[in-house]
């Protein structure tokens, strides 16, 4: 976390040095002067813009500004089949900075773009940041074949001054939450891991192609199969029809075919808000949508029970789940007593919290509390 009393001193000893007072300084800010002594004597911080003004007016870095020489910091990275979310954090779990860019999903858009996107963001991070001390990758579809063989032994040769690991989500996922034993993520794609002995056992997960287990593309692709049809068949347009024409700014959504081919996955994912934003307005044909991926959830949690004996209690992550909580949990409670843990926190911070139990097993107890309350100010 940051310490808003270093940065203060920073801070007033810059200014200082200019032969500003905090008036004037403020006025250069556009800032109050009380907003200025509320840094200065550690207070307040300054938000992610004045921070990066004061840089700019001093000739320094963010970096500078806010961290210890001689402070660790870890990065965590969570690639998903829609975006990939970067965090560097501080040794106590307080987030220094965020971005987010694409999908890295290697068996989306192929090992070199994945490589590519991951080396142009670290590579950014690292010319801001020094002291990067180990990093945690989390990537979706990394597992298959010999991507993450290939991806350790490149990224090794890059920053061979980092300790470097690579997982799949079921990692970072479990790292999020220790009670919980088993996993189900529903976000561009879907699939449940359950904790064994021997590693993780997975339930699902076969891929865009031959699943239908209730992922976001699932949810996407079935309302554009209920519009296709009612067009073809010459049917009134259903309010899900209708608000899925005005999301693609269509009088058919058959006009939008070959874009929605083209486009691929993400971009049919992205089409699960239109369902759900129906399913608020009580159109039948999205319930039913919605109604269904639960009951698919549902079965790969009890699967879980069934045939590994998991304890009842699932972490749940992935968009579906961060961005309809509530709906999601009350349809699959129809099909499954499965409890499910949807946390504060972001699937990130299991990266984060891993990448930093690399460097020592004996984390602060307030690493939880710190990464929360500073994550989502620094995001750039």
């Amino acid at each position: 976390m940051i310490d808003l009393r270093f940065v203060g001193n920073q801070i007033k000893a810059l200014r200082l040095e200019r032969g500003l007072t905090q008036s004037e300084f403020a006025n250069l800010l556009c800032v109050s002067f009380q907003a200025v002594s509320n840094w200065e004597r550690g207070i307040a911080s300054p938000d992610l813009d004045n921070l990066v003004l004061i840089c700019e007016l001093f000739g320094t870095t963010i970096d500078e500004l806010v961290r210890s020489k001689g402070e660790d910091l870890f990065l965590g990275i969570d690639g998903g089949g829609t975006k990939t979310e970067f965090a560097l954090i501080s040794s106590d779990g307080g987030v220094l900075m965020r971005s987010v860019k694409g999908g890295c999903n290697p068996n989306d858009i192929g090992y070199a773009r994945m490589l590519a996107l991951l080396r142009e963001e670290i590579d950014r991070i690292i010319s801001d940041h020094k002291g990067i001390k180990a990093m945690f990758l989390w990537i979706a579809g990394i597992t298959v074949g010999d991507h993450a063989e290939r991806l350790y032994s490149d990224l090794i040769k890059c920053y061979p001054k980092i300790k470097i690991q690579i997982k799949s989500d079921t990692f970072n996922l479990f790292a999020m939450c220790d009670n919980a034993s088993m996993a189900v993520i529903s976000g561009t794609g879907s699939v449940v891991f359950v904790k064994a002995d021997d590693g993780y056992k997975r339930i699902g997960g076969w891929g865009y192609l031959l699943d239908n287990a209730g992922s976001a593309y699932d949810v996407g692709r079935e309302a554009l199969r209920v519009a296709l049809y009612e067009e073809d068949m010459k049917r009134s347009p259903s309010r899900l029809s209708a608000m899925l024409r005005k999301k693609l700014n269509t009088n058919t959504v058959w006009e939008q075919v070959n874009t929605i081919y083209s486009e691929g996955k993400p971009y049919i994912a992205e089409l699960a808000s239109v369902v759900f934003d129906a399913y608020r307005a009580g159109d039948r044909e999205a319930m039913r949508i919605v109604d269904e991926s639960a009951e698919a959830l549902a079965s790969l949690l009890n699967a879980g029970v069934e045939l590994y004996g998991a304890e009842p209690i699932a972490v749940a992550s992935g968009g579906l789940f961060t961005h309809y909580r509530e709906i999601m949990q009350e349809h699959i409670k129809k099909y499954s007593d499965v409890e499910l843990i949807i946390g504060g926190l972001p699937p990130i911070y299991g990266a984060c919290k891993a990448a930093r139990l690399m460097a020592d097993a004996d984390i602060s107890s307030s690493f939880y509390d710190n990464f929360k309350s500073s994550y989502g100010r620094e995001k750039r």
